[in-house]
């Protein structure tokens, strides 16, 4: 999810910053050190973007400004796919040759981070067009032992997108404003509904974590903390199990989802027409309204609000998903790549990203483009209160055992207590967190 800079690089500052990173190389032990600045002629710069993340007339529209600033060099783009994605990275960061600059999921920078597969980016901050207003969850995954190794690229939120037409029919006026409200809501809409055996008031399966979290967050507990260089799981403590049996009284009543599923085919399910509301990113709505797949059918009658708080009149915190653009270490063009990753993560080219590929854009600078559409504006509002995953090197293990999946699943099937299933994956988590430490 992709941004760009408004002022136009030129060759002179080109190479200016090419010999300021030279003589930084200098003083450097790495191998690579000093080498994007020492060569001459004609380079190539390799770009691995996420499939989707960017509409192409955005990356296009990128490069050719990258391309004005570098005439004689050349910038190839290369699509990958989420669903093998790591295991690409691990071999390409093991080679001497891997890609200039990545596209990274924002759970996933840590990992690669403490590996020393990432430039240091802290020196060359301040180049940043609106650095100090990045997301704050973002600017958190970019921010590893107090060093910059990544821009901010892009944000998902998520909100409750629900049909208009049945909260009318269930005589809902007006939209929950506290998670008490979101319940009574959801049982009147059973009431209305429920004789549909496949319908859903508020469709949550059970292995849906991201979803989980804000009802976690909104009672003041965490997934974990860091205390004396170690970390201690936290889903075990009263806030935590608090926020959880919540969302557990929510599923019970007037959830028909799979308790051992996940979200991954909530929208088409949501297209069929038996559910009133799901939590999602703003995105999903085209998913939603696909001709092939989805019910265009259902456009005017789709509409978002955001998550509420046990607080009436506030909203629950959300994770904020989305991806940063990190610039390989052992690069050997690492001048050419922070030109592409300044613009792409600049105004100009949020901008576009924002009003064309409907993505909350990098910075709360911009979070007003979609003042004016009263469905995507709701899901930048929600960025505004967002949270995150522990900024540990190893929370990729913790997503890879389905630790909170498993402990979800283990509570809507009862086949644990909420105490004891967040026991479990509360020492799952420490200990998982603090491995090799």
């Amino acid at each position: 999810m992709s941004s760009l800079l408004r002022h136009r690089i030129t060759a002179a500052l080109a190479l200016a910053l090419a010999l300021v990173l030279g003589a930084a190389a200098c003083g450097d032990s790495s191998d690579d050190g000093g080498q994007s600045s020492a060569q001459t002629g004609p380079r190539t710069l390799t770009i691995w973007l996420m499939e989707g993340s960017a509409p192409p007339a955005v990356v296009d529209a990128v490069n050719a400004e990258w391309k004005k600033a570098h005439p004689n060099d050349t910038v190839k783009v290369e699509l990958q796919q989420w669903n093998n994605i790591t295991t690409k990275l691990d071999a390409a960061f093991a080679g001497s040759s891997p890609p200039d600059v990545v596209e990274l999921g924002n759970t996933l920078v840590s990992k690669y981070a403490a590996a020393g597969a990432l430039q240091d980016l802290t020196g060359s901050r301040g180049e940043f067009e609106n650095n100090q207003a990045w997301l704050q969850s973002l600017t958190e995954s970019c921010t590893m032992d107090g060093k910059l190794v990544c821009a901010p690229y892009l944000a998902g939120s998520r909100a409750v997108i629900y049909r208009k037409s049945m909260f009318a029919k269930a005589g809902i006026t007006e939209l929950p404003a506290s998670l008490e409200e979101l319940q009574a809501a959801s049982e009147k809409l059973m009431a209305t509904f429920g004789s549909d055996k496949r319908f859903s008031a508020f469709y949550f399966p059970g292995k849906y974590w991201y979803a989980a979290l804000p009802f976690v967050w909104d009672h003041g507990g965490d997934i974990a903390v860091q205390e004396g260089g170690q970390w201690r799981g936290t889903l075990d403590s009263p806030e935590s199990q608090a926020g959880l049996t919540a969302l557990k009284q929510l599923v019970d009543c007037c959830s028909r989802a799979d308790k051992q599923g996940d979200e991954l085919k909530q929208d088409q399910a949501f297209a069929q027409g038996h559910i009133a509301m799901i939590v999602a990113n703003g995105w999903e709505k085209g998913v939603i309204l696909d001709p092939k797949e989805g019910n265009p059918k259902l456009e005017k009658d789709l509409a978002a609000f955001p998550l509420p708080s046990r607080t009436s009149g506030q909203t629950a915190p959300v994770f904020l998903g989305g991806s940063d653009l990190g610039i390989a270490a052992k690069s050997k063009n690492q001048d050419l790549a922070l030109d592409w990753v300044k613009l792409l993560a600049g105004t100009k080219f949020q901008t576009q990203m924002a009003t064309v590929g409907g993505v909350i854009p990098n910075t709360t600078t911009l979070l007003d483009l979609h003042a004016d559409d009263p469905y995507l504006s709701v899901f930048d509002a929600t960025a505004k209160n967002s949270r995150f995953t522990p900024t540990s090197p190893n929370w990729a293990n913790v997503e890879a055992a389905n630790i909170l999946p498993d402990m979800l699943v283990s509570i809507f099937t009862e086949r644990a207590t909420i105490a004891d299933a967040t026991k479990e994956a509360s020492t799952q988590i420490t200990e998982t967190l603090n491995a090799g430490s």
